[in-house]
């Protein structure tokens, strides 16, 4: 029907005999559509009143969950032509820790790296204790600005586990986490995350080519392997108003 062998299965995600607002299921509906790579790459998502009768809810529901989509100005509405997605908007689910890489290709964007740098350096105390190793351990550190053709998004400091071996030699053009796998061994199973909001100091302000005192969201983590142990401990520093980072709680 709208040209996307994907878009199907996710048009069945509304469950009228939910105790969730259809408003709601609407929005995460679209927030999944938006990300499908004919989307992302210009074309025209369904108009209200073929996704309302597909849907089998109002177009008033359509529309309130559509705005709400505008408001985060993660679609852009032209009279006349119809909607289609910001492309400068980065949106990523915050139960998703898969790498940066990974959440660009899954959004179809060319991703490009405007800094790298590898080296070992001293675990400080907060590094130490992140990734459960002694003080002064020797570590990799990797420090990587990353962003889309003619913009940098993000400014990513890793500290990784001793038992993480890396080169310089390996390509980091591929997620992250797949080259720690393939090349060292080890699985990234799950994280625990921290995210807070700051402004920017000066080193930021070069690093993302902002303003200091601009907002910045600073996301914290720890990716443990199949055995629990620690891998990397990751600070990102994200462009605040090009990032969403959408939340689903079931209770």
């Amino acid at each position: 029907m709208y040209g996307h062998s994907n878009i199907q299965d996710l048009l069945k995600k509304v469950n009228h005999d939910s105790v969730i607002p259809l408003h709601i299921q609407v929005e995460e509906l679209l927030m999944d559509i938006i990300k499908l790579p004919d989307y992302v790459d210009g074309k025209l998502l369904p108009k209200e009143v073929s996704l309302a009768n597909t849907l089998g809810v109002s177009r008033s529901t359509i529309r309130q969950a559509s705005n709400r989509l505008s408001e985060k100005n993660l679609i852009i509405r032209k009279k006349g032509i119809g909607t289609r997605v910001n492309k400068d908007m980065v949106v990523t689910k915050l139960d998703s820790w898969s790498s940066f890489s990974k959440e660009m290709l899954e959004q179809g964007k060319t991703l490009v790296n405007y800094e790298f740098n590898l080296k070992k350096v001293k675990a400080d105390k907060n590094v130490s204790n992140k990734l459960g190793i002694d003080l002064d351990s020797k570590v990799y550190r990797l420090s990587r600005v990353r962003g889309v053709k003619d913009e940098s998004k993000v400014y990513f400091i890793s500290y990784f586990h001793p038992k993480v071996l890396l080169k310089k030699s390996y390509d980091y053009s591929i997620p992250l986490y797949d080259l720690i796998e393939n090349e060292c061994g080890y699985y990234a199973d799950m994280s625990k995350e921290e995210i807070t909001a700051i402004i920017a100091n000066e080193k930021l302000s070069k690093k993302l080519n902002i303003k200091i005192g601009d907002p910045v969201l600073k996301r914290e983590r720890v990716v443990f392997d199949r055995g629990k142990s620690a891998l990397e401990y990751n600070i990102g520093y994200y462009k605040a108003e090009k990032f969403i980072y959408s939340v689903e709680l079931r209770r």
